[in-house]
């Protein structure tokens, strides 16, 4: 499941095999830690990862009256999967089940323009 998740292709090996998570391309979206029902991912801190139900991931919510259209999120988003308005709308998602819950295009924002709620909430997930 680490393999599928990871939206760098951070991550090799294969079933039953060591996974290795090449830190040259590994974005720090913790979400390989998320899906591992094993909790063998260990973090920078030395912490062992928890599982936690992709129902309960969030997912990034646009807010049409304070994005100005930078374009700062879609950029940074390492799944690819925010794209750009056409018809000046805020940005979309194209899969929201490809999301990893990162939150980079949060942290980019500098209108606050973005907001996280639970995927299950919308059915997106």
């Amino acid at each position: 499941m680490c393999l599928s998740i990871c939206p760098v292709k951070a991550i090799s090996g294969g079933p039953g095999r060591l996974h290795v998570i090449n830190l040259d391309y590994c974005v720090g979206c913790g979400a390989c830690a998320r899906v591992c029902t094993n909790s063998s991912v260990i973090d920078h801190m030395g912490n062992r990862s928890s599982h936690e139900s992709k129902r309960n991931w969030m997912i990034p919510h646009f807010d049409e009256s304070r994005c100005r259209f930078c374009g700062k999120c879609y950029e940074m988003c390492p799944a690819g999967i925010i794209t750009r308005p056409l018809s000046g709308k805020v940005p979309e998602l194209t899969n929201a089940k490809l999301c990893a819950s990162c939150r980079w295009c949060e942290k980019v924002c500098v209108f606050d323009a973005v907001s996280f709620s639970p995927a299950s909430g919308d059915g997106a997930v």
